[in-house]
């Protein structure tokens, strides 16, 4: 099981593939487990690794992770991660949570992030974000609850699930600025945005792009959250373009 320590514990992680390194960072209730289709798809050309992020399935569950700190303290944890696997810079394709959580690592070490690709991500949450997690969680189906648990212990699921909606929630109360360090980030950045989105308005992912100098908007007006699931062959051949593109 390899880990690498970091300042709030270890960070599990998995890796598939040969070639060029791509780290893959999943969403919030998801692992590392959750993305090995994902992963193997990017497989042909790059050697992928996936953190479990804090406080999922096998990594760290730091005190204090379920707060306005949340994603402050996960991009901290990638940014250790980053320094103690890499010599070179290496892009980081972040889905959601993991998105912003790439948003937070490279204010720490904009050195070794040499392309960020980021799948529905917010500058803060919003209100619309607070009632898309309450409605997910509540419409949360048994199969699916029971696959999570399977994914981060049944004890410690329910507590995981609580602890990312009551952080929601509370970030949503703080008008936290989630994405701390847009202007100074000066990497190829490639943005997607699905237009129907519950989780992420429009307006959110607009702010990203605006803020990060060149960067990219891939704009889907009728996909929902997370365009990388909803068609992944179309998906990959525009994340190996912009990877090759900037090489």
């Amino acid at each position: 099981m390899p880990t690498i320590a970091t300042r709030h514990g270890p960070l599990h992680y998995l890796e598939v593939g040969a070639g060029a390194p791509l780290v893959l960072l999943h969403g919030n209730t998801y692992s590392a487990t959750t993305q090995v289709r994902l992963a193997a798809r990017f497989a042909d050309e790059h050697r992928v690794i996936s953190p479990d992020l804090l406080g999922h399935s096998q990594s760290a569950r730091p005190e204090g992770l379920f707060t306005t700190r949340y994603f402050a303290m996960q991009g901290e944890a990638l940014a250790d991660l980053l320094e103690a696997l890499f010599d070179q810079p290496v892009p980081l394709f972040g889905m959601s949570a993991g998105g912003i959580s790439a948003l937070n690592a490279i204010c720490h070490v904009p050195e070794k992030i040499a392309a960020l690709i980021l799948d529905g991500v917010f500058y803060q949450v919003s209100s619309a974000t607070v009632d898309a997690h309450h409605h997910s969680t509540a419409n949360m189906a048994p199969p699916w609850h029971r696959y999570m648990a399977k994914q981060h212990g049944a004890d410690w699921w329910p507590l995981l699930n609580a602890g990312i909606e009551r952080t929601i929630e509370l970030l949503a109360v703080e008008r936290t600025v989630v994405a701390p360090c847009l202007a100074a980030i000066n990497v190829p950045t490639i943005i997607f945005q699905g237009g129907q989105d519950p989780f992420v308005p429009d307006a959110q992912a607009r702010l990203i792009v605006q803020g990060i100098r060149g960067a990219r908007l891939v704009y889907e007006a009728t996909a929902g959250h997370l365009i990388a699931w909803r068609n992944p062959a179309t998906f990959r051949e525009r994340v190996r373009r912009f990877l090759h593109e900037h090489q």
